[in-house]
């Protein structure tokens, strides 16, 4: 597997789909007002067209209607001033005459503009001759009136042949003018009718465009509310899902324990909460990064889901804890076998491209109703399970007791205290010094620790420091812990050197090698008087991490010590793997040497294999006399305990160069 992590889920989908949906609606919006403005555009220009038409047809028909009395009276008062003038030979006849001759051209030339084309063609050739012959004599009798010849014009205009023109130019008038009259009433008519025609045809293009901008709106905004709808769904997912896991998140599961619960009391059944929480997971985080945390976290997820029912509700609580909510409708078994097969199937190694992690399980277990009948309560009590797990040596399963719940506050507040203690200078370096077993001479001191507890007065190791490695807290103390003893060291006689031992969480730290130098840098003190001790258990977590350590120890000028040897998982291996300058001897073996042949066997085998390997071996917990000549015997150089000094401060152990013998240092602890 290569380390490519899949890009967490992010929210960016969820806005593009917000966002398309708004496009879409804004679409649908903008169509729906261009066709409505296209719609109101199709009716006001059909209503001004038609307006304007049939204004304009309105006004010719009028026009028909004036002119047709124009012509009528102008023709009336033509012939009058004619008949007048010639009977009575007045000028101003002959004047009024001569002015209605054109105005009444001019009425006629309008009516044949009004009326129809043919009709007007047709005026024209069946009066042109009589208008012709007329004119000539209206200018003959005009010229006899004008020369006083009244009888003469009397009798041109009594003429039949002036009366035949008369009457032909009155009748061809009469028709013209009707014609121009009843055309104008025609277009009246038509364009009335065109009108409900256009606006029959302009309603029914915006009822069609209406039906299609409906049909488009609607269906626009109902891809947007599907689309709303989507997002809205994505959203609720994402707000109940872990981002990285793909787990339900702590929200949803507090909705989820609340269901389920509601259930298992409506049919008198049991619910078991699982906590779990990973090991060594810090450290994997430390040393490789959070791209490979992250793909630690996935695969815990993954292994969860395949070795869990499909029933059993899993959730990421948070870090690097889990929860897991398991249907006990069958029996208080299923939670066990449960917690079993997640302990199992979760040590079992990772591998991630070439970086291989070995992390672990604590479960803790608490039961509804037996245990809480609440969901907040239910976990907390799981939590208090799991810590007396991680207590118990971390892969372990532990069921609830009420008793956890005092342990756990008294933890809480030797946190808080503990936390308050190292920022104060609480802590303080003890010393235990390492004789060489021949010549009881100091070789070197072991650092130790003790609280000065405000209250509780001076607290030996065994009350914090685990404590302080499931905490976080063990690299603080310790470099505030180291701080003080390489000021202390520096004034130690100068062939004496400090050991002190590294938790294993401290081996994920990339920074401990440069915070050693830098403190030792502080002091004046030259890193070869400083020995770094690691047990069995900061070298099974992580193998590799542990060489480098080692390598970077001894290039800075350290020596390395395994400690506690013999008591841990394959001592052996490790010897071969990686070159320490000392062993030690764990006390346990030390005990019994007179008590078990097979202790001073054991005992005698790990002194020739240090002999073989060119390594020192100091003996641990030496307390009586025996002890010490049985190890001088077996060939064990080096020893400590409380036969040559318990531990003490620094102003104890400056003075003492030898060791003579074990009532010499009786320091209280």
């Amino acid at each position: 597997m290569s380390i490519d992590p899949s890009p967490p889920v992010r929210l960016l989908p969820t806005v593009s789909i917000v966002e398309e949906t708004m496009r879409q609606a804004r679409r649908a919006v903008a169509f729906a007002l261009l066709g409505a403005a296209l719609l109101a555009a199709l009716l006001l220009g059909q209503h001004q067209w038609s307006s304007v038409a049939l204004q304009q047809a309105a006004d010719r028909h009028a026009m028909a209607h004036k002119l047709v009395g124009e012509v009528r009276v102008a023709d009336q008062q033509l012939a009058l001033a004619a008949q007048m003038a010639a009977i009575t030979g007045e000028s101003h006849w002959i004047d009024r005459f001569d002015k209605l001759v054109p105005e009444l051209a001019l009425a006629i030339e309008h009516a044949s503009l009004l009326a129809p084309q043919a009709v007007a063609a047709s005026y024209r050739e069946r009066t042109a001759e009589a208008a012709r012959l007329q004119a000539r004599m209206n200018a003959s009798a005009a010229e006899a009136l004008k020369s006083g010849a009244f009888e003469s014009a009397r009798a041109l205009f009594d003429s039949e042949r002036y009366v035949a023109q008369s009457r032909l130019l009155r009748a061809a008038t009469e028709e013209l003018t009707q014609a121009s009259l009843t055309a104008t009433e025609q277009e009246v008519r038509s364009l009335r009718h065109a009108a409900l025609i256009s606006t029959a045809v302009v309603l029914g293009l915006s009822v069609a465009l209406g039906a299609v901008l409906w049909r488009r709106l609607t269906n626009g905004l109902g891809r947007s509310r599907g689309s709303l709808l989507e997002a809205e769904e994505r959203v609720q997912r994402l707000a109940a899902s872990d981002l990285l896991t793909g787990l339900d998140n702590r929200a949803a599961l507090h909705d989820a324990m609340q269901a389920l619960m509601g259930r298992a009391r409506r049919h008198g059944e049991g619910l078991a909460v699982l906590m779990v929480d990973l090991d060594r997971f810090k450290p994997v985080n430390d040393r490789h990064g959070h791209m490979v945390g992250d793909l630690v976290l996935k695969e815990v997820a993954r292994r969860l889901s395949r070795c869990l029912r499909t029933s059993d509700l899993r959730a990421r609580y948070g870090g690097d804890e889990f929860v897991v909510v398991v249907d006990e409708s069958e029996g208080p078994g299923s939670a066990q076998g449960a917690a079993e097969r997640i302990v199992e199937r979760l040590g079992w190694p990772m591998q991630f491209g070439e970086i291989a992690v070995n992390i672990g399980a604590s479960v803790g277990i608490a039961r509804f109703p037996h245990d809480a009948v609440s969901d907040d309560e239910l976990l907390r009590k799981a939590d208090s399970a799991l810590y007396r797990a991680k207590q118990a040596g971390r892969g372990t399963v532990c069921l609830y007791d009420p008793l956890l719940d005092e342990a756990l506050a008294e933890r809480h507040t030797l946190e808080v205290a503990l936390r308050e203690g190292i920022a104060a200078g609480q802590l303080v370096p003890y010393y235990q010094p390492i004789v060489d077993l021949h010549t009881r001479q100091v070789r070197s001191v072991e650092l130790l620790c003790r609280w000065k507890h405000p209250e509780r007065g001076l607290l030996g190791p065994d009350r914090f420091i685990q404590l302080a490695e499931d905490t976080g807290l063990i690299g603080p103390l310790t470099m505030s812990l180291l701080r003080q003893a390489c000021k202390d060291l520096a004034r130690f006689p100068a062939h004496w050197r400090l050991s002190f031992n590294v938790a294993p969480q401290q081996i994920q730290d990339e920074n401990l090698v440069p915070a050693l130098l830098a403190q030792l840098r502080d002091a004046g003190v030259p890193p070869q008087r400083l020995d770094v001790e690691l047990t069995e258990t900061a070298l099974v977590n992580d193998t590799a991490r542990a060489r480098e350590v080692i390598l970077a120890l001894k290039r800075a000028g350290m020596t390395v010590t395994l400690d506690d040897f013999g008591t841990g998982y394959s001592s052996l291996s490790y010897l071969a793997e990686m070159t320490f300058d000392k062993i030690k001897i764990d006390r346990s073996f030390v005990r019994t040497l007179g008590s078990r042949p097979e202790s001073a066997k054991i005992v005698a085998a790990i002194v020739g294999l240090s002999r073989s390997l060119a390594v020192d071996t100091v003996a641990e917990g030496v307390e009586t006399e025996d002890e010490a000549e049985m190890l001088k015997e077996l060939g064990c150089k080096n020893g400590q305990g409380y036969l040559f000094g318990r531990p003490g401060l620094a102003k104890d152990v400056g003075p003492l160069e030898r060791v003579p013998d074990a009532d010499a240092w009786a320091l209280v602890d």
